[in-house]
């Protein structure tokens, strides 16, 4: 006989509980009694085909140091493996000096894995996002392989917009609402979410959840990081937002498991144009799939989990269809945005503008406004030297500014001006290479492209 601990309780759809108990080992029992988190049941471990029954509960209770001891125990037998190293000097600064903050996070994953606890993963809709979502996934599975646990509590949500709203909120405790644990469900946010839009939820969120948090976009004034289990942002670290954060879950995800994680990091800096990336044939089809297939499930209102991504990679003929339709795609789009696009000079730079809807009425899905913006800037960058890439569709506009540039024009700032200069403005973030503009109306947009070019000229004159 053997004593254990009910950590968590999943109830099922057929009106039955899954339990997770802990005790020398880890066990996930389906129950036709009703168990509580913390009941201490008794089981004989020499009967196959086990299902916690009435007469296995005790009625005695565990305390909270109980459980936790149980689960440091069990803990102490995943050892961490080293950071990975990626191959690319800057980052692998960067990523080496938030060592202690990615280790803590894997811990805290851990305790949750461990537990049985719900780990809600919510990803952005992109390459980056994704990227960091499918090395988490791996990793989970490899663990879980290795240590006989299981991944059952962990919850996969692409989040398709940038901010964490009340309605994501919702169907987050809408999912939790199945299960009751004594440790508090996990929030793991990726790649989104560093707006003031996201405030209320995050701060409702903290009664039923507790969030880990890995971004790398400009943290806005105001911003109150402890409000959070945990937050790891490279602007906070003395960096910016070239380290993305899909870098920083594969990080984490190579801590887990040790899993190889150098394409998936470089696929993730690749998606995100960041400074750091480079062209390397297997991460660039890589980036072009999870893009592609994020974005094709946003269009159509559905979710693409890791495991979907995984099965289209690892198939040949599915991996060769979607690289290929989505790079003819794209490819075709740039090359008619180059015929379309006007040209002013700013200082040395060069301003090029492109309305949008030459592209849109012909491409859909991949070709994406702010992706095809970030790609058309490439091709703009190359035939035009230092740019300013402006391409604008009613009410928005996405901006793309070379990285010789950025420090002088500060993209962010000017948008912050711009938006306390004039009543048309709705929003605007991003980081200082790359930002999005969403006005109130789309009426306004011919005078926010040409406010937009004099903030630029006058903070580019040489």
């Amino acid at each position: 006989m053997e004593e254990f601990i009910v950590s968590s309780v999943k109830e099922t759809s057929n009106r039955m509980q899954l339990c997770t108990l802990l005790g020398k080992t880890q066990l996930q029992l389906y129950s036709v009694a009703i168990a509580e988190p913390l009941d201490i049941v008794v089981l004989d471990n020499s009967k196959s085909d086990l299902q916690l029954e009435a007469k296995d509960i005790t009625g005695r209770k565990a305390d909270m140091h109980q459980l936790e001891s149980t689960i440091s125990t069990l803990a102490s037998n995943i050892e961490l493996h080293p950071l990975q190293k990626i191959g690319i000097k800057p980052l692998d600064e960067a990523l080496s000096s938030m060592e202690e903050k990615l280790t803590a996070v894997a811990r805290r994953i851990i305790l949750n894995f461990i537990s049985g606890a719900p780990i809600i993963i919510r990803f952005h809709n992109d390459g980056d996002g994704a990227s960091g979502a499918v090395a988490l996934y791996r990793a989970l599975e490899k663990l879980a392989k290795e240590t006989r646990l299981c991944t059952s509590n962990c919850i996969w949500t692409m989040n398709k917009g940038v901010a964490y709203t009340m309605q994501s909120l919702s169907y987050d405790r809408l999912r939790l609402s199945s299960y009751h644990s004594a440790i508090k469900p996990l929030l793991l946010m990726t790649d989104f979410g560093t707006l003031e839009e996201s405030e209320t939820a995050v701060k409702n969120a903290q009664g039923s959840m507790d969030i880990a948090w890995l971004d790398h976009h400009p943290v806005y004034e105001g911003f109150k990081r402890d409000i959070v289990y945990s937050y790891l942002n490279p602007w906070l670290e003395g960096f910016g937002s070239d380290v993305t954060a899909g870098a920083l879950t594969c990080a984490v995800a190579g801590k887990l498991s040790g899993i190889r994680v150098k394409n998936l990091t470089k696929a993730s800096l690749l998606s995100d144009h960041s400074a750091y990336a480079e062209d390397d044939p297997e991460p660039s089809e890589l980036a072009v799939i999870m893009d592609a297939m994020t974005t094709d499930a946003s269009a159509r209102g559905s979710n693409v989990t890791p495991k979907n991504i995984i099965a289209t990679i690892e198939d040949e003929s599915s991996h060769k269809l979607v690289f290929t339709q989505a790079k003819s795609q794209m490819d075709e789009a740039v090359s008619k945005g180059m015929k379309y696009l006007k040209t002013r000079k700013a200082g040395n730079a060069t301003v090029v503008t492109l309305d949008y809807s030459h592209i849109s009425e012909n491409y859909y899905g991949y070709v994406r406004h702010g992706r095809f913006t970030s790609i058309f800037s490439d091709s703009v960058a190359e035939k035009f030297g230092p740019s300013i890439t402006i391409v604008y569709n009613k009410s928005l506009a996405s901006i793309r500014v070379s990285k010789e540039l950025s420090g002088k024009l500060r993209l962010l700032s000017l948008i912050s001006k711009m938006k306390e200069d004039t009543d048309y403005i709705s929003n605007g973030g991003g980081h200082n290479e790359a930002a999005s503009v969403k006005l109130e109306d789309e009426y306004a947009m011919r005078d926010f492209l040409a406010l937009l070019y004099t903030e630029i000229a006058s903070r580019l004159a040489d």
